[in-house]
């Protein structure tokens, strides 16, 4: 039986406060490279698929950082892990890539041959305000790309964006993002200026926006098909594109966005006579609502979002307690009288 990823985490907490004093005064030692391939063999054996870093910590400490890598689902587990930290003197824990404090950034640089390295205070951006969609397009190039292969381009752009903003900063403000040379102008400013400018026009146009794992894509489709959810007709989950992608490729992902960590994206499809005309919303939000208390009661996953389907509705899922998370949604929906009007169905 495969190690649910709530056990997963268990292990790793357990591990990290065994070694937590050591690699303190290793790092502390300025060893801290050496660490590298004990973290890595273990995260392999645990957690797999996931990034890693150290880094400063609160009050003059040490942090460690657990990413997904911008993958949704992932860093949906990622928040999991860090919600289950227990304290550890002297070391932060963070559940994304966190920016560098400015004073900092102003000297990242990737060095990206013997002679040349790109750096934030050089790297320049032409931004264009996104009013509607409440995001930044930018446009970006530095000289010595000219001497980079072009595969390497976006890899060392993404790695000082996310320095300077933070991983959800950078999915959170920017929107297109092109890389071509361009004329310097009034809309011209560094990587290194970017926080500010983000940060007056968030201000200034009173932009209210919610953290990527708190928010819910809307998706419609247009017309149906004859395969799994190919019924949907409208929905809202946070993780929006693997719904659709799973609806589009006729019940097939690509992918499983979790394999090997011992939880699973599943969702729940009712019977659409559950849900009266004209009350159709209010009666899926109560099932919603018991669900999601249910799974958080039993530290078992949580509830992602859902949509509504001519002959049924559906409700996604988070699970990272295995059989026993999906016990939890069995017993809540028999007690709402749902017995033998719902199943069960995983995204891979």
């Amino acid at each position: 039986m495969q190690t649910t990823f709530k056990q997963r985490v268990s292990e790793f907490w357990s591990w990290y406060a065994g070694v937590a004093d050591r690699f303190r005064q290793t790092i502390d030692a300025g060893d801290c490279e050496s660490l590298a391939d004990e973290v890595g063999e273990f995260l392999d054996s645990k957690l797999p698929g996931f990034g890693w870093v150290f880094g400063p910590g609160e009050n003059g400490g040490h942090s460690f950082t657990l990413t997904g890598d911008g993958q949704v689902a992932k860093q949906l587990l990622t928040r999991y892990w860090l919600a289950a930290a227990p304290e550890i003197p002297t070391w932060t824990f963070y559940a994304s890539r966190q920016a560098t404090p400015i004073e900092k950034l102003k000297t990242s640089s990737i060095r990206v041959s013997e002679s040349a390295s790109v750096d934030v205070g050089t790297f320049l951006v032409r931004t264009e305000v996104d009013e509607e969609n409440e995001q930044i397009d930018i446009v970006a190039w530095h000289p010595a790309y000219d001497s980079v292969p072009s595969e390497h381009h976006l890899m060392i752009l993404f790695v000082l964006l996310d320095e300077a903003l933070g991983e959800f900063g950078t999915e959170m403000w920017l929107g297109h993002i092109k890389l071509e040379k361009f004329e310097r102008d009034s809309k011209t400013r560094t990587i290194a200026d970017l926080p500010a400018f983000i940060s007056q026009m968030n201000h200034y146009h009173q932009w209210e926006k919610l953290p990527p794992l708190d928010s819910y894509s809307v998706y419609q489709m247009t017309e149906q098909t004859d395969g799994p959810r190919g019924d949907t007709a409208v929905g809202a989950s946070i993780i929006g594109e693997i719904v659709f992608d799973y609806i589009e490729n006729g019940g097939k992902l690509d992918e499983n966005p979790l394999a090997g960590t011992g939880a699973e994206l599943v969702y729940v499809a009712i019977d659409g006579d559950v849900f009266p005309d004209g009350q159709q919303a209010d009666v899926r939000g109560r099932i919603d609502d018991a669900l999601s208390e249910a799974l958080e009661k039993h530290d078992s996953g949580e509830t992602l979002g859902g949509a509504f389907g001519l002959n049924e509705s559906y409700i996604e899922m988070l699970l990272v307690d295995g059989e026993e998370s999906r016990e939890v949604v069995q017993r809540t929906l028999a007690d709402l009288q749902l017995h033998g009007r719902f199943r069960i169905e995983s995204f891979v």
